[in-house]
């Protein structure tokens, strides 16, 4: 904003610019208060205006060069894959080798994983300097022999499970994988690059985590069965709870006939289809609910669930407005089930033949006590993740004796969590997150990896692919 001393005039966008004449005319009259005494009060008054026609300037000239620059580097962030502004969160970035910087930035920034400072802009991640930016490219390939391997993986339908579950398949395991939609499970396995070649070593359980008969009644399916188990990847979260109305394309199908590669817990029953629970007019009733007629395909999310536009969700919740269903179901999911299937399923870790096995146990910042800055956001996500960092810790020295290898891993940031207002707004800013699922399924598979490798890990927390405190 310009600013005049009181007496001189300030620009008037209707005056226009002075002509030769005018130009002139007041050379000559700044040369005659050039000639006054320097206490003169028209010249001090003349000297006043022209500090502030200066400064004016001045500032202009720079709030200028700021924007052109922030223009540079939003275009720079744009073309790179995390930054993109084409890009779709949760689905993964296609994969490439390590491409080449694009360019320099005009205002340095800090990289999320080591923190430090950087200008040099990698072609993939935004976020990251050039040093981190191609160890993490590196390890998005993560691999390792897990043939003859037999895999028990929570949550692994979409996103950062998903993505893991495709790896260790890969890579030869068997692979037992839950979810609340076991139907859209197989389905998006199915359709995996390359299923053929490893579909069969796939086996789909319907479960619901938030009830612990069902916790049990599987771990007991599986002992019944006798066969051992080696790794245990406790992935299945809840972080949000979602509006009924978002899965009612999900449960629409999830009836039918069973196919042969999936099961249930004892007393799973799938959601039932919405339409015929909540008739159409009842879905548009609650707070940024939409209808099914409302709905198009670019709508729906990665997950395959329907927009919860709500100007506030659990996310930014602090303690007094915190929904008591979700803080029960929070905890069940996030820390009963992980400590439930660990306790459980010991025996069968504990009876594989081969020399390391695994638990990996997925957790998060927000259940982290070495923080410096704790928001005040979301306590009971944050006390269910600080609970099984506890379990990790407590139990993970006595389960490394018996050749049980036990971690914490934090998947790093992917998904924007923010209600859909606020998250849009962020969006048309710019901001991405500064990793994507396929980065976070590889630092849970890392501990597995190294230890394959003869590295074993237990009773850390891994941050970036570092120990971290806890």
């Amino acid at each position: 904003m310009s600013t005049t001393p009181s007496g001189v005039a300030g620009p008037s966008p209707d005056q226009g610019v002075p002509d030769e004449a005018e130009f002139a005319a007041f050379e000559r009259t700044l040369g005659r208060l050039w000639q006054l005494p320097v206490d003169h009060p028209l010249r001090l008054r003349a000297e006043r205006g022209a500090e502030s026609f200066v400064r004016d300037g001045r500032h202009a000239r720079r709030r200028g060069r700021r924007a052109e620059a922030a223009r540079a580097d939003a275009a720079l962030v744009a073309a790179t894959a995390t930054g993109g502004t084409d890009r779709r969160e949760d689905a993964p970035l296609p994969a490439a080798e390590r491409p080449a910087p694009l360019g320099e930035l005009a205002r340095p920034q800090r990289c999320y994983v080591c923190k430090r400072s950087y200008r040099q802009l990698d072609g993939f991640y935004h976020r990251l300097c050039p040093g981190c930016a191609g160890d993490n490219t590196a390890r998005r390939a993560l691999s390792t022999d897990l043939a003859g391997r037999r895999v028990l993986l929570t949550g692994g339908r979409v996103k950062i499970g998903f993505q893991l579950a495709l790896m260790m398949l890969r890579d030869g395991a068997e692979l037992i994988v839950t979810s609340r939609f076991p139907h859209d499970t197989l389905r998006r396995f199915r359709a995996a690059e390359g299923s053929a070649g490893w579909l069969d070593r796939l086996r789909i359980v319907g479960i619901d985590l938030r009830d612990p008969r069902q916790v049990l009644g599987l771990c007991e399916q599986l002992r019944a069965e006798g066969r051992p188990l080696d790794i245990l990847v406790n992935n299945a979260a809840q972080t949000l709870r979602r509006p009924p109305e978002s899965y009612a394309l999900l449960a629409a199908g999830e009836h039918g006939a069973v196919p042969a590669q999936v099961g249930h817990a004892p007393g799973f029953r799938p959601m039932p289809a919405l339409t015929a629970a909540w008739p159409a007019a009842e879905l548009a009733t609650g707070e940024g609910s939409l209808t099914l007629a409302e709905v198009d395909g670019g709508a729906v999310d990665e997950a395959g669930l329907l927009p919860d536009t709500a100007p506030r969700n659990s996310w930014s919740a602090t303690l007094g407005a915190l929904d008591p269903a979700e803080v029960l179901e929070t905890q069940l999911v996030n820390a009963l089930a992980p400590a439930l299937l660990c306790d459980r399923l010991l025996p069968l870790l504990e009876s594989s033949p081969h020399p390391a096995r695994y638990i990996v146990n997925v957790t998060a910042v927000e259940g982290r006590f070495a923080v410096r800055n704790k928001m005040p956001g979301h306590p009971h996500t944050n006390m269910a993740k600080a609970a099984l960092n506890m379990l990790t810790r407590t139990s993970a020295a006595e389960l490394a004796e018996r050749g049980v290898y036990m971690c914490a891993v934090d998947t790093g940031w992917i998904t924007d969590e923010n209600p859909a207002p606020k998250k849009s707004r962020l969006a048309d800013r710019g901001f991405r997150t500064p990793l994507d699922i396929v980065d976070g399924a590889a630092r849970i598979y890392d501990p597995i990896v190294r230890g394959e490798a003869g590295e074993p890990l237990a009773g850390v927390f891994l941050k970036d692919y570092r120990v971290a405190e806890w």
